[in-house]
């Protein structure tokens, strides 16, 4: 399908080297369209943090920051940490560096750690400053002292950028790495953005059943999204969709026409446990309707399993509490069976009443979800029957849909242990809108 102008320019500007200047006119004559038409692509550019207007300097192409990983941190970012005065280069700002060298240590040692694009943190060494630039390296130059003319000019003759700061190394370092920090701490619920698959193999409308065994063997997968036109996702279809089909019927015919469909920034954990309980092995990642990547039930696991490694990572209490549950099959409710751990019980080795409720608030959830794939905010939980549950005792959660309203929904929730009934409640929801996985 043929490209409007707009989204051609918008696929232009995508393509443009980061630092490159745009401007209304030279858009206009690169593509050879009309001043007005450019000029509203590259607002659009603006608004999807594709391009920056810096004053004195004009509309820069910069790193968008979905590109970047989250313990990045841009140059002008590190300007502000450090309060720093940008003597130069403010046109390249918005580059991250590819890592930080203090200049502390002999012109021949610092050598070999000097590459393009690492952020040198120097003082009033001249020698270094120059070496530094030499190698591509920006400067972040410390204790307030003005840098030279000679360092000036090489670093703009480079399109380096220099950073001046009042504060000293020390000082400026110890800064830095606590922004590092706070933002590894921020960053503890893994995002889709984080683990998509971006380089998708996908089958359009008009495709056969011929053209995914085709694809199938070429990408080793069988598992694709279906998209039209427009790349919106209308379908899924997989081996077994497939099975026994005649080489030349339409893949619309045999696809599941029900995707499970996630943003890139929905939390990986709230997905992750509706493919585990649903059974999806794939879920297409949408921006509006079209389809920027996938994410694989085994990438959710690989994530988590690295993820876990780091120090940042902290676990929700939703996971701690349902990560040893898993689902039962009952043609009549939605069941979940897990164990009462060490974590889940009170000072009187019970479990807690606020765990069970987490549990059996999530049991109603995924009852809800999965039958009418509707999500739901729960607006009162009443309990009305306990008993103490000991440490190892292996327990089943029933949810039983009683009503279903437009509106809101009512939800019964049991809890046995064996034949015997330790818990039951009452949830109650208000509806939100239904969902296209």
């Amino acid at each position: 399908m043929s490209k409007t102008k707009h989204q051609q320019i918008l696929t232009f500007i995508e393509n443009l080297e980061i630092g490159s200047k745009v401007s209304v006119r030279f858009i206009a004559k690169e593509l050879d369209v009309s001043e007005g038409t450019a000029y509203r692509a590259i607002k659009e550019a603006e608004a999807k943090g594709l391009v920056r207007s810096i004053p004195k300097v004009g509309t820069i192409r910069i790193e968008g920051v979905k590109e970047r990983q989250i313990e990045d941190l841009t140059l002008r970012e590190v300007a502000q940490i450090v309060e720093g005065v940008i003597i130069c280069g403010g046109e390249h700002m918005d580059r991250s560096p590819s890592k930080f060298i203090i200049a502390a240590m002999e012109l021949e040692a610092m050598v070999r750690y000097l590459e393009k694009g690492a952020l040198c943190i120097v003082g009033n060494r001249r020698d270094a400053q120059l070496l530094a630039l030499q190698y591509g390296a920006p400067l972040l130059v410390t204790g307030g002292l003005d840098p030279d003319k000679e360092v000036v000019k090489l670093a703009q003759a480079k399109g380096l950028p220099i950073i001046q700061s009042s504060y000293d190394t020390f000082v400026v370092t110890t800064m830095i790495n606590r922004a590092l920090y706070d933002r590894l701490i921020e960053k503890e619920l893994i995002l889709v953005e984080d683990i998509m698959v971006k380089d998708v193999s996908y089958l359009r409308t008009e495709a056969t059943v011929e053209d995914w065994r085709e694809l199938s063997q070429r990408s080793g997968h069988s598992r694709f999204p279906v998209v039209d036109e427009q790349m919106n996702v209308v379908g899924v279809v997989t081996a077994v969709d497939v099975a026994g089909a005649e080489l030349k019927t339409s893949i619309v015919e045999v696809m599941n026409p029900n995707p499970f469909v996630v943003g890139r920034d929905d939390p990986v954990t709230h997905i992750s446990r509706i493919m585990v309980w649903e059974g999806w092995d794939i879920a297409a990642v949408v921006d509006g309707d079209k389809l920027i990547g996938i994410i694989s039930l085994q990438d959710v696991i690989e994530a988590y399993q690295q993820v876990q490694k780091q120090p940042q990572f902290g676990e929700t209490v939703d996971n701690v509490v349902l990560s040893g549950f898993r689902y039962v099959e009952d043609p009549e409710h939605l069941t979940i069976e897990g164990e009462i751990t060490r974590f889940m019980v009170n000072e009187f080795g019970s479990a807690g009443i606020g765990v069970l409720v987490t549990v059996m608030n999530m049991a109603g959830y995924i009852a809800l979800r999965k039958r009418y794939r509707l999500d739901a905010i729960t607006e009162n939980f009443t309990v009305y029957q306990m008993q103490p549950i000991s440490v190892g005792t292996v327990i089943k959660v029933t949810a039983k849909l009683l009503l279903v309203a437009k509106k809101h929904c009512n939800i019964e929730i049991e809890v046995t242990s064996g034949p015997e009934i330790v818990a039951k409640g009452l949830m109650t929801a208000r509806m939100g809108e239904k969902q296209l996985g």
